[in-house]
């Protein structure tokens, strides 16, 4: 039986010589949960792995992830020396103390009792629970607390549940009905219920449960450094909204970000965060010298609020200057100008392409009111005959152009920039007519907050088309297309695919995969190029990101036997993450979704499966039609990952099947 592919890695030191001493380490033992929550603060795991890189860069260490598969595992793998200190949410209990030293909290949660809304009859109290069976993870700090409610004479049953599986499936399974209770900490539930919103908590199982980062008792030194940080940040923190300018934001040490999930904004890719304007803001905060924390508005509509409230101090939304707006907020100077165009639909039964604003008398054009685009459209359609229909205020530039593309939708509005992102991977679409000249799109501060708006100013000066920006937006923007052609004609003869068949075929052999399918995975991915890097920083012949590399162990990705390990190691590690009851094909067609766009997105999308009534075991005509639909937001918000433009691994999938089938015909086994 081959041994797991990631249980306590501790990572390869940085290849290549330096004349400088390397920086001393500090080994972060983590869960690969997959866990694909948008904004990072939304976790306790993610949210102490940024306290961690904060506390790292202070002290000139160099933080390494040491990941682990179960929870359980976390405390045997600090003990035997593979990790310094624990960042996984973990509760801090009597029995843990005798094992490990705790810091300072990290924060402090509630423990609740989850059940769905709909059940009607919600427990009012522990009383309540007698006779009821509540699921919990096993190991985890919620079996010490139900089972202290046993000892004070509740009747219930404790159900630890074994195994590998994301912090909120719990949650999930009792949000469809498979559960009756599970118990989710309070921090975590405020995010699950935000696209779990069936979900009750009708009391807490116990309260103000502290959550810290763990250490070896021995490791006195460190944990005195670990609590004199937390001890900062908590003076530093401001809980609850905050109207401060530039002084607040550094003493705080955070720029809270408004904007949305989309395609251009926000979104997650291979379990990284991007985004024109997040990337931006994320080169803003480290010129401040500051974190960036990301609050997802839920509307277009909320963002301008919720900024005026406090409850964040930026806005980067791709929001245009308009003299409305700016009687509202302060815009910076602009970092983009786009135009307003006409999105119309193509293809060999759409028609002529449009020319000219006279052509479109009786046609309907759809956007949302509060947009900028409605205020365009009033004067136009007035003079050119055509009607301005109403779309949905909660809904994405992304669905109206989708729309627009299976003839859902007559027509629709969208600026230039969002419709070039669109048509990296549509063809159902095209540009119309220019509605508008080009039009600036900037930050967005509060009116009180002249010292951040001068800083953001200063920052759009010395960034913008300069060497940063323009690597942001051509990934943003740029053509990722590539002309995938194989050499292959004289495989039959030679019974090679590629100048790497031996690497591949040993990696292969390693892992227990069919050759000849890692050689169409390479060939999709790189063209059996070693060298190949991507719009997104992927390397090698298998295109594995920098940190997934570092993570399983690798750093010189693009050494083609490095790479060609890297890839087929984490092709392996995936497979091993969905159930093995499910059918080997099914699984190697997840896994292959999974390493194009993240475990985190297929998960999300068998999820979303089961809500829509498919089959989550099945990838084609179900997961891969659930997948396809996570680019639409009424779908997006259903999941904890968000938006993903997904029909790209939904093609992935189907383009390396059918190379396989050609290679495994040109090449016997």
């Amino acid at each position: 039986m081959l041994a797991l592919l990631v249980l306590g890695l501790c990572l390869a030191a940085p290849d290549g010589g330096s004349p400088q001493p390397p920086s001393p380490r500090l080994r972060v033992l983590v869960r690969n949960t997959g866990d694909g929550f948008l904004p990072p603060q939304a976790n306790p795991e993610a949210h102490e792995l940024e306290l961690l890189e904060e506390f790292a860069e202070r002290h000139r260490l160099t933080l390494e992830r040491v990941v682990v598969e179960r929870f359980d595992e976390l405390v045997p793998a600090l003990l035997e020396g593979r990790g310094d200190v624990i960042a996984a949410g973990l509760t801090v209990t009597t029995e843990r103390q005798k094992r490990v030293a705790f810091t300072r909290p990290t924060v402090v949660v509630d423990e609740l009792l989850v059940t769905r809304a709909s059940d009607g009859g919600l427990p009012r109290g522990p009383e309540a629970l007698a006779g009821a069976t509540v699921d919990v993870p096993a190991g985890s700090a919620f079996v010490d607390s139900l089972e202290a409610l046993k000892a004070r004479g509740v009747a219930l049953t404790v159900a630890p549940v074994e195994g590998a599986f994301p912090p909120d499936q719990l949650a999930f399974d009792v949000a469809r009905g498979a559960r009756r209770y599970t118990v989710v900490d309070s921090r975590r539930f405020s995010a699950i219920t935000q696209y779990l919103p069936g979900l009750a908590a009708p009391f807490a199982i116990a309260e103000d449960r502290p959550l810290a980062f763990a250490l070896r008792p021995a490791d006195a030194a460190l944990r005195s450094r670990l609590d004199a940080f937390l001890m900062e940040r908590a003076f530093l923190d401001e809980a609850g909204p905050s109207l401060g300018d530039l002084d607040a934001v550094k003493r705080r040490g955070t720029l809270r970000l408004l904007t949305r999930n989309n395609a251009v904004t926000f979104y997650l890719h291979r379990g990284e965060r991007r985004g024109f304007d997040y990337e931006l803001a994320k080169l803003l905060a480290k010129s401040l010298g500051v974190r960036l924390e990301v609050v997802v508005a839920p509307s277009y509509d909320a963002l301008v609020p919720m900024l005026n409230e406090g409850r964040g101090d930026l806005i980067a939304a791709s929001l245009t200057v308009t003299p409305e707006r700016e009687r509202d907020v302060a815009f910076s100077t602009p970092y983009l100008f786009v135009e307003e165009v006409l999105v119309e639909r193509a293809g060999p039964d759409a028609g002529a392409p449009l020319s000219s604003l006279e052509q479109l008398r009786g046609r309907r054009v759809a956007v949302r009111p509060s947009s900028s685009y409605a205020a365009t459209l009033a004067p136009l359609a007035a003079r050119h005959g055509f009607t301005v229909e109403p779309a949905d205020e909660d809904g994405e530039v992304e669905d109206l152009i989708a729309d627009v593309g299976t003839g859902a939708l007559d027509l629709t509005v969208a600026d230039s920039h969002f419709l070039a992102a669109e048509l990296l991977t549509r063809a159902d679409v095209r540009a119309g007519p220019a509605l508008s000249a080009k039009r600036p799109i900037a930050f967005a501060v509060r009116h009180g907050a002249p010292k951040l708006l001068a800083a953001v100013d200063a920052f759009v000066k010395r960034t913008y088309r300069g060497l940063e920006y323009n690597v942001i937006k051509q990934r943003a923007f740029g053509n990722r297309r590539a002309t995938l052609v194989a050499h292959t004609q004289d495989s039959a003869k030679t019974g090679s695919l590629s100048p790497y068949d031996g690497i591949i075929k040993k990696y292969s052999q390693q892992y227990g995969f069919d050759w000849r399918l890692m050689s169409a995975q390479a060939w999709r991915e790189s063209q059996f190029d070693a060298k190949a890097i991507s719009f997104a920083g992927a390397r090698g012949l298998f295109q594995v990101m920098p940190a997934t590399g570092r993570d399983l162990g690798f750093t010189r990705l693009f050494d083609a036997d490095t790479g060609a390990h890297a890839g087929i190691k984490y092709m392996h590690w995936l497979l091993r993450r969905f159930e093995p009851a499910l059918p080997l094909a099914e699984r190697v067609r997840f896994s292959l979704a999974a390493y194009n766009a993240g475990f985190g997105r297929v998960e999300d999308a068998r999820r979303l499966a089961v809500l829509l009534r498919l089959n989550p075991d099945v990838w084609e005509g179900n997961v891969e039609r659930a997948m396809g639909l996570l680019a639409r937001s009424r779908y997006a918000r259903l999941v904890k990952g968000g938006f993903c433009r997904c029909q790209e691994p939904v093609d992935y999938v189907n383009v390396i099947e059918n190379k396989y089938e050609s290679f495994a015909q040109l090449v016997p086994e």
